[in-house]
């Protein structure tokens, strides 16, 4: 997946705002106060960052009008900055609606009693329709809400004078906007003067009515008063047409924008027209005045929103006139035709049902013969009834206009569906179906272990209707609106609207894939520090999946241990979190890491005389730093239990399983990664001053007190002392095998280097040859075999004695028998090959070996009869005594056995072969 662009500010803005918010201190009701904060929050960036971009649009518009010369990547640019102003801009009415809808669908004890006051307090003054209106219907409250919400939205729209600039212009005269119909008037004043008639123009005399048109020789009318048009059944001259229009659309765009009746009046007054604001007057329903009826007699109010209906339905000259009176009636038939947007039929529509709500009210308080008279004289358009059952009506609205032609295209956008979930009430199913686009889309090319598509695969959504990767700005606004509305759904308890998260866990698992998204993107950012936030908001263990997915890739100690911290103040287990990875890995296994495989190391033959069984080289594998990733991420899970002081005693468990899983699949570089990274020695450092040759010592093996203090200072009570020194002896001779091994891999490497001669296959020319010439390499090259026989001999100590025998373990005594036979014989080669090549004393040692393996009290020479190749074992030895038998004295270097050779009886002198 691909994002459009790196991630802006607005992310660790929104992010320290909502980790403020989320703060576990507090009753309820500050609680509730704190999230509607962060909403205000919100809205308030929204609106500061729209601001700035529409002034650097400005800023930019004029320096490219001076420009004669733009080429095409200016014009993208400004094509792609419109779109982000379009984002920013729908992003700001989102939590508009938001922040005005939230303390009415949750509302606090506190809000209530306020209400309950101010309803009691208006029914008292009795003079107050329209607020008598909203205390006694709280469904008009919430409709009124979003009324004012889509009004407001309006504003953000083109300047009114922009709007009906080209109809001024067709209008033909110039600034003037005053004065009426002025081509009309003069057209009348001229034919006055060619009939000679000084008085009214009556149209029914024949003469009169055929030659009075207009310049496209239609019918024109005789007088000038404002219903001439419609009773006389004639036109204006088409340039009047064009001003009469002109006002008609700005008194649209005003009731459209909820502008106050005083700016509608100034619009009338300045064209002369103010009979037209007159007829607006009852009730225009503005957003900013806290609306209240200007006409307080209930019966005088509900004839004026009649006749308004009457010139709706029968009167005036076109549909934008019309569509004026249908917003002031409620009516929908007649506004429909003049919506073009999204938003304008949503208005459309609660207009209507507001207004029918308030005339229904209305009509309560006149007395009853007074409201039958109007109901039975005066028509007029019932919303209510046209939308029917109520308490689906927003959901089959929003349905509506997803399906017609007019608006699905709009409707279908990521931020209007989201806005129309909002509404609706639906936002359970949105963001469950939003959590399926994610999903489907993760799964497209491959399966994803982060998000699953078992409960989902054959859910059909439309995913162009989502925010996803590809746009992070929606996307962020999506998470946090499912983050808001979650929190408030779980602080309320029973939330008296559908409940935003699902209460089936399969369906939870899908929606939060909305927030795992994010959080991948916020990892993709390098925005790190900010995933313990978001993961704190995902339930249960589904959060320290994510965690774990997420953080696992970091790698410095102190960005973990930074990471550790946020976590707790996430409000997560930090012990949980350590345990969870490991786990999780281990299950995520597949069937291979069940299968043994076979482990050979030494080259099948008889053994030769100067080396013994050649080991092969590069067993681990030729590239070292070749290791799988789940390998990988397994080394890294250790890492971070070791970080944690609570987690420490569980360390060697899971190591011990670790190295179980690498050394039966045969994975040795990964073991040696394992080995190097979290050694025995780095273990024990973390609690006791313990340097790294303390490992061979084994003092530690049988102190109880030194364990039993470990675990009371972690606090894992679960362990007994035994138990943990046990998993501390078998992570220890797990270890000494890879680091034997890995020695021994060197050595082996070492051995094809030394062997003297020269030929095409030889595998490293240039180095033989620097090798013969050359004293000083000469000389630290086998410097070198020496350190690393000697690094063998220190990790195949530990293998001769009770090696994994500490635990009665299957798994472990599989490893035994499949890894000790091998290593040893691997170690006599490597015994062998010292001997021959360094000192003789090495041959010593391999004697020494046999007569340890040959002991009474060994373990290790069933383990060779159990494998049935204590024949290769004894020919190796045979070897080996036959090279020191026939050596005739030091090839490598001078002296005398060493002093612990010669105290257990072993002399170079004895083996020795005079010619």
């Amino acid at each position: 997946m691909k994002m459009n662009g790196p991630l802006g500010p607005e992310v660790e803005v929104f992010a320290n705002a909502l980790d403020d918010c989320l703060a576990p201190q507090g009753t309820i009701e500050e609680k509730q106060a704190r999230i509607l904060n962060l909403v205000n929050t919100y809205y308030d960036y929204s609106n500061e960052r729209l601001s700035q971009l529409r002034k650097q649009a400005r800023q930019a518009s004029s320096v490219g009008d001076t420009e004669m010369d733009l080429d095409d990547d200016v014009e993208a640019g400004s094509t792609v900055s419109l779109e982000e102003i379009q984002e920013w801009e729908q992003e700001r009415q989102t939590w508009d609606l938001v922040r005005r809808l939230i303390p009415l669908r949750y509302p606090t004890s506190k809000s209530k009693g306020h209400k309950a006051t101010s309803a009691t307090k208006k029914s008292r003054e009795g003079n107050d329709l329209w607020g008598a209106f909203l205390a006694n219907d709280e469904l008009a409250v919430e409709r009124r809400a979003i009324l004012e919400w889509l009004q407001q939205s309006a504003r953000s729209g083109p300047d009114l004078n922009d709007l009906v600039r080209e109809l001024q212009q067709n209008a033909d005269r110039g600034d003037i906007i005053a004065h009426g119909w002025i081509h009309t008037r003069s057209a009348i004043k001229l034919q006055k003067g060619v009939i000679g008639h000084a008085r009214l123009l009556d149209i029914q005399f024949p003469e009169v009515a055929r030659s009075l048109v207009n310049s496209d020789k239609a019918p024109l009318v005789a007088e000038l008063d404002p219903d001439s048009v419609t009773r006389q059944s004639r036109k204006l001259e088409p340039q009047d047409e064009y001003f009469e229009r002109a006002i008609w659309v700005g008194c649209f765009q005003l009731l459209r924008r909820g502008s106050s009746l005083e700016a509608i009046r100034e619009w009338c007054v300045e064209r002369t027209e103010v009979w037209r604001a007159v007829s607006m007057s009852a009730l225009p329903l503005a957003t900013d005045h806290g609306e209240t009826s200007l006409v307080e007699d209930p019966a005088t109010l509900a004839l004026w929103r009649r006749m308004c209906f009457a010139a709706a339905r029968q009167g005036g000259v076109d549909d934008i006139e019309r569509a004026v009176y249908g917003v002031l009636s409620g009516d929908i038939p007649s506004v429909q035709k003049v919506c073009k947007t999204w938003d304008d039929f949503m208005f459309m529509h609660y207009n209507a049902l507001v207004r029918t709500q308030l005339d229904t009210f209305v009509l309560g308080q006149c007395p009853p013969e007074v409201s039958a008279s109007l109901r039975s004289s005066f028509p007029a358009f019932d919303a209510v009834q046209f939308h029917g059952d109520a308490f689906t009506l927003e959901q089959r609205l929003i349905h509506k206009l997803e399906t017609s032609p007019h608006t699905s295209e709009e409707a279908l956008e990521p931020i209007k569906a989201l806005q129309a979930a909002i509404i609706s009430k639906e936002l359970e199913r949105h963001f469950y179906e939003q959590g399926v686009a994610i999903t489907l889309k993760a799964n497209s090319k491959e399966s994803s272990m982060l998000m699953r598509d078992d409960f989902c695969r054959d859910v059909s959504v439309v995913t162009g209707k989502f925010a996803d990767f590809e746009n992070p700005g929606r996307l962020r606004l999506a998470v946090h609106a499912l983050i808001i509305f979650g929190t408030l759904d779980k602080l309320v308890g029973s939330p008296p609207n559908s409940a935003t998260m699902s209460t089936s866990s399969d369906r939870r698992e899908v929606q939060e894939n909305t927030i795992t998204l994010y959080i991948s993107l916020l990892r993709l950012s390098g925005l790190e520090e900010l995933i313990p936030l978001y993961c704190s908001r995902i339930l249960n263990r589904r959060a320290l999946q994510v965690l774990s997915t997420n953080l696992l890739p970091i790698t410095d100690n102190e960005a973990r241990l930074l990471q550790l911290s946020l976590i707790r103040k996430a409000g997560l287990d930090v012990l949980q979190f350590v345990h969870y990875q490991p786990a999780s890995l281990f299950r995520s296994l597949g069937p291979e890491a069940e299968k043994t495989r076979r482990f050979q190391i030494v080259d099948a033959g008889p053994p030769s005389l100067k080396y013994g069984r050649s080991i092969r080289t590069d067993f681990f594998g030729e590239d070292p730093d070749t290791i799988e990733s789940i390998d990988e991420r397994l080394i890294r899970s250790v890492e971070w239990l070791l970080l944690v002081d609570e987690a420490w005693p569980h360390v060697f468990r899971v190591g011990v399983d670790i190295y179980k899983y690498f050394l039966k699949t045969l994975r040795l570089n990964a073991a040696r990664s394992f080995a190097s990274r979290v050694s025995f020695s780095t273990i024990m450092a973390h609690r006791v001053e313990f340097a790294e040759q303390d490992a061979n010592d084994t003092w530690w093996t049988e102190d109880a007190e030194f364990w039993a203090g470990q675990i009371e200072a972690s606090g894992a009570k679960s362990l007994s002392p035994s138990q943990l020194a046990l998993e501390a002896r078998s992570f220890r001779d797990l270890e000494c095998l890879v680091k034997a091994l890995d020695t021994m891999e060197t050595i082996a490497s070492l051995t094809e280097l030394s062997r003297e001669y020269v030929g095409p296959s030889f595998i490293d020319h240039v180095f033989m040859l620097t090798l013969l010439r050359d004293p000083s390499v000469k000389r630290d090259f086998w410097t070198k075999v020496g350190n690393e026989v000697k690094s063998a001999k220190e990790h195949v100590r530990p293998l001769l004695k009770q090696w994994l025998r500490s635990q009665e373990d299957k798994d472990l005594e599989a490893l035994r028998d499949m890894y000790l036979p091998e290593t040893l014989l691997a170690y006599v080669s490597t015994l062998h090959f010292a001997g021959t090549t360094l000192t003789r004393d090495n041959f010593l040692e391999c004697m020494e070996l046999a007569a340890t393996i040959a002991e009474k009290e060994s373990d290790v020479a069933d383990c060779f009869m159990k494998a049935t190749r204590m024949k290769e074992l004894v020919e190796s030895f045979a070897a080996c005594s036959k090279a020191l038998a026939i050596a005739s004295g030091e090839k490598k270097a001078a002296g005398s056995s060493s002093k612990k050779l010669r105290e257990m009886g072993w002399s170079r002198d004895l083996w020795s072969v005079k010619h």
